[in-house]
């Protein structure tokens, strides 16, 4: 009996929670009465029913009327509110913290609103649809009447898309219209030629009905056509009935080519007609093998206005025709930069003594003398200009003392000596000579040249200078003559690029670099020059630098010159020997770097590249920062000027 008790309570409890979640349940539900009530009084009461905080604009007044015959949820409630505040000209519109601002509807659509967000009822939203097929203008003037007055649609024509600001209750209509809009209703149709060129048609057909605004290719009426040489077709593309009429106007065209086939010009606009005649001469020879002479094909060049004249059926034309314009194409070009440097050091020290002991008039001293060949002063020429007497006139003795006065002026680095006579007329002197020398080059060349692909180009920089070739005496040793040759000297440039498939460039070249070392030896005339010179074929990529070749080179020269015996001394050694030592160190290095340019944007660039650091130098050197380039720029671009026309 007890259990059946604790039972029955257990089922009363729950029965108890269940009423009282269902009464719960029915509080959150609001039957919504106002009568005239002030709009603030119902914003307040929104707010305490859905637990939302808004904002709201000073400018946001009026009396604010709404019934309700059943209850309504929070979310209904905000919705009614909602529907409520665009009646009077207000707009709720969402923030980034949460909240709500409540506006004028003028600054509703420019208020921040979610893009591409799934907003629902009375509140704007923003919307980016992206167009396939219908063109953005055309849909924004279908669209701009049936937008709310305070909302907006712009066209994005670079992605052909639409941005449209609205309430999110007239969005889904926006987009249904925009959905019938952007649908593909283009037709194709290919017109088969037989007598016009499928590309000479397509030209005749955009010249004649084109419009400023169209795209490549594609005419006023909104046709496209697109020829197809390879079966002297056009393939067209429009609305079923613009297509139509394009096909009808084609035939008729090409009908009335029928009379108009023995001959044409084909105008060139890459390439030069002269070089392409023996390419199609040898075609007609090939396509005419059998015909009869007075029906063989010919082809001729006008060199004035670079067209080839074709005389053929056309058939033969037509074969012709798109070998031509498959030729006739830009070539790309190759910037070839060649890049030389040459690092030179040459060193040298020399160290020497020289000493002499010379008997008097008696002759009882022997003659002692230490004298090097390399060595200056000449210690001979000095005592001899030093013993000669002050008052003698002859010539002999202004000899010595002119040798001497030579000796002096070649001497290098420092000289230290001592000398005199002796009591008995003799003489002595004892000259030291020391010297050190070091000398640093450092040559940086870059020349570059701008060559066509597969035609050969040369630059060169330097100075012609006369070389001997021979002399000769006329009779009696009269009217001596010498015959010279001129040569170049500097630096020289010969490339041909090949531009691969790949991007890479093949590039024979032909780089020399050469310069005057000086004369020869007991003939000032001569002349000694020195030459470097690279002669290969190389790969290279793009803007890529690569080394074609060079030398790395060390000459030492070391010379002792010593009196036997005495000069191995220890220490004493010293005054009995002349030492020279010189080391010359060359570092020659010749790198290139060829730049494919393809386009007249490519010239532009590597142009503009150029020019501004001509100018910027120049700027840099001027004390008044000025530029002699730009000047003369400035100065062309004046004269290039509109001249009046005659009866301006």
């Amino acid at each position: 009996m007890l259990s059946i008790s604790k039972r029955v309570a257990a089922f009363i409890a729950v029965m108890a929670i269940l009423i009282s979640g269902a009464d719960q349940a029915q509080a959150q539900d609001s039957i919504v009465n106002f009568n005239q009530a002030d709009i603030q009084t119902v914003i307040d009461d929104v707010s305490a029913v859905t637990g939302h905080t808004f904002i709201v604009d000073p400018s946001v007044r009026g009396r604010v009327t709404i019934t309700s015959q059943s209850p309504l949820t929070a979310d209904e409630y905000f919705q009614v509110f909602l529907s409520t505040m665009r009646v009077h000209g207000y707009v709720v519109v969402p923030t980034a913290s949460g909240a709500f601002q409540i506006v004028p509807d003028q600054a509703g659509a420019r208020s921040v609103s979610p893009v591409n967000a799934e907003i629902r009822g009375d509140q704007y939203a923003t919307q980016v649809i992206h167009l396939q097929h219908a063109s953005a203008q055309d849909a924004l003037a279908v669209l701009r009447p049936i937008i709310h007055p305070q909302g907006s649609v712009n066209a994005a024509p670079g992605r052909n898309a639409l941005v449209i600001v609205d309430f999110a209750e007239n969005m889904q209509r926006i987009r249904e219209v925009v959905r019938d809009l952007d649908r593909d209703t283009a037709v194709y149709e290919m017109v088969e030629l037989e007598n016009a060129s499928a590309s000479e048609m397509s030209l005749i057909i955009q010249r004649s009905n084109s419009s400023g605004g169209t795209g490549e290719g594609q005419t006023r009426s909104g046709v496209t056509v697109a020829p197809l040489s390879s079966s002297n077709t056009l393939l067209l593309r429009g609305t079923a009935n613009a297509v139509r009429d394009m096909a009808a106007l084609i035939r008729r065209v090409d009908g009335a080519s029928v009379s108009n086939q023995g001959f044409r010009v084909v105008y060139l606009n890459n390439a030069d007609g002269e070089m392409l005649l023996p390419i199609l001469e040898e075609m007609v020879d090939a396509m005419s093998a059998g015909a009869p002479g007075d029906r063989r094909p010919t082809v001729a060049h006008h060199a004035p206005t670079n067209a080839l004249v074709i005389n053929a059926s056309i058939d033969v034309q037509r074969e012709l025709e798109r070998v031509i314009r498959q030729l006739d194409v830009r070539r790309p070009q190759v910037l070839v930069e060649g890049i030389i440097v040459e690092i030179s050091d040459s060193a040298a020290r020399e160290l020497g003594v020289q000493m002499m002991l010379a008997g008097g008039d008696d002759s009882s001293t022997p003659l002692a003398l230490t004298r090097y060949s390399a060595s200056n002063p000449d210690l001979l020429a000095l005592a001899g200009a030093v013993a000669v007497p002050g008052d003698s006139a002859d010539a002999t003795i202004g000899e010595l003392r002119d040798a001497a006065l030579a000796s002096l002026l070649g001497v290098r680095g420092g000289a230290f000596g001592l000398g005199g006579q002796l009591g008995n007329g003799g003489l002595f002197g004892l000259v030291l000579n020391a010297v050190e020398n070091d000398v640093d080059s450092n040559v940086l060349a870059t020349p570059s040249i701008l060559a066509m692909d597969n035609e050969e180009a040369s630059f060169i920089s330097g100075q012609e200078i006369p070389i001997t070739t021979g002399e000769a005496l006329g009779n009696n040793n009269s009217n001596p003559f010498r015959t010279i040759e001129r040569e170049e000297v500097g630096v020289k440039l010969l490339v041909r690029p090949q531009i691969t498939e790949g991007g890479t460039v093949r590039l024979y070249i032909e780089q020399e670099v050469s310069s005057i070392a000086g004369t020869v030896v007991g003939d000032s005339t001569d002349l000694v020059t020195n030459k470097r010179r690279v002669t290969t074929t190389v790969l290279a990529d793009n803007g890529e630098i690569i080394v074609l070749g060079g030398l790395i080179q060390q000459d030492d020269d070391v010379n002792n010159s010593q009196v036997p015996v005495l000069g191995s001394l220890p220490g004493i050694g010293n005054l009995f020997r002349s030492r020279s030592r010189s080391t010359h160190r060359t570092n020659l290095m010749i790198f290139i770097r060829p730049t494919i340019i393809r386009s007249a944007a490519d010239m532009r660039a590597v142009t503009d590249g150029r020019y501004d650091y001509i100018t910027r130098e120049q700027r840099l050197s001027h004390p008044d920062g000025a530029s002699s380039l730009e000047a003369l720029m400035g100065m062309m671009d004046a004269t290039s000027t509109r001249l009046p026309e005659v009866g301006d």
